[in-house]
């Protein structure tokens, strides 16, 4: 991650708007409600109200309030709110460059300039894009050209290489491949998701960005789209992740603190901050992953229950106070999640996924 800038272009804060956009929702009412959910759809509203303005807020701010609300994420365009989807696909551009970038291997987001300004990982805002369930054919503008999500499986399966990160590919690619695809990149070496998965079982938690968590997120959707391919069965580098997920979700568990927060350290020991920005970066983070990672029994256990009503108090109770981004939208992520995968609903449709690995 980039170090802490202090500007107000890197902070989220409350503003009060009652304006609507078309794509914005509302969880329905269930009776009786759990008071946790009621508690997390409060957290969720209020913190949806710290609205980003295009003129104002780079790219990468933008696209991690769609990680956390996706397609219902409005942001204020002219004193208007507008889905954020819809300005990120019709031809974004953040001072005089476009989001979007059209290459030889198919299209990619616009790497970082600045920290904070563009995509600051390989492959992070096709990471981020995924969660918004977009088929392959959805198109971006780019410039005066134009890049589809095949596009930009296509780059990243192209470019992929064991000298740059790979989590966000990995992310990206186990959302909209299937688990045994293989292929040749740009320097005909070979690669496929197993490899990915495998790179990143191997990676330390406690040496990369936000202790790891974002490695761990990645990993967990490989090893869920694994899952989900083969009945539930796991092997192989999809066994060896999964053994890593359960590691890290028992020292989660051991180092949670009193008040529900998950340390401050991450995997590297107990930590309790009093500080909220430190406590949204830090067990924000861990619970985007857990909620995740854990089986959905275990969502009602009490350590995972005082772990979100934590996170959802922090939002509500400091919801007048500026926060980074970052750090903000990677926790509202963890609660999102979490309703999601406990509200009773029907089963979503099938996510969208290639039949095979593109071409180059």
């Amino acid at each position: 991650m980039f170090p802490r800038l202090r500007t107000t272009l890197l902070v989220c804060t409350l503003l009060i708007a009652r304006a609507t956009a078309e794509g914005t929702d509302s969880p329905q009412a269930d009776s009786p409600r759990d008071p946790l959910q009621v508690h997390v759809d409060r957290a969720i509203d209020i913190s949806s109200k710290r609205f980003l303005t295009i003129d104002h807020h780079s790219p990468w701010q933008i696209l991690h309030g769609l990680l956390a609300r996706r397609q219902a994420f409005v942001i204020k365009r002219n004193d208007k709110l507008v889905r954020a989807i819809d300005w990120v696909s019709n031809g974004a551009s953040y001072q005089g460059q476009a989001l979007f970038e059209v290459t030889p291997h198919g299209g990619r987001a616009k790497p970082y300039t600045q920290p904070y300004e563009f995509e600051g990982h390989p492959n992070q805002f096709l990471a981020i894009l995924s969660m918004s369930q977009l088929p392959p054919q959805h198109r971006f503008q780019a410039g005066e050209s134009s890049v589809t999500i095949s596009d930009l499986l296509k780059h990243a399966q192209a470019t992929v290489n064991n000298r740059e990160e790979i989590t966000w590919t990995l992310w990206a690619l186990s959302h909209y491949l299937p688990p045994e695809t293989r292929w040749m990149n740009a320097e005909g070496e070979p690669w496929s998701i197993e490899r990915l998965v495998q790179i990143q079982t191997g990676e330390s938690s406690d040496e990369a960005a936000c202790g790891g968590t974002h490695g761990l997120f990645a990993l967990t959707s490989a090893r869920n789209a694994y899952r989900r391919a083969h009945a539930g069965q796991l092997r192989g580098a999809w066994l060896e992740a999964d053994q890593k997920i359960q590691r890290h979700l028992e020292e989660a568990k051991l180092y949670q603190n009193e008040d529900g927060t998950f340390s401050a350290s991450y995997f590297v020991g107990p930590h309790q901050s009093h500080d909220f920005s430190e406590r949204v970066e830090t067990s924000g983070h861990t619970l985007e992953w857990l909620v995740l990672a854990v089986p959905r029994e275990q969502l009602r256990s009490s350590w995972v229950r005082r772990g979100v009503a934590a996170m959802a108090s922090d939002l509500t109770r400091h919801a007048d106070e500026s926060i980074q981004c970052g750090p903000l939208y990677h926790a509202l992520h963890g609660l999102v999640i979490y309703r999601e995968r406990t509200r009773q609903s029907p089963p979503r449709p099938p996510r969208p996924r290639l039949s095979r690995a593109p071409k180059k």
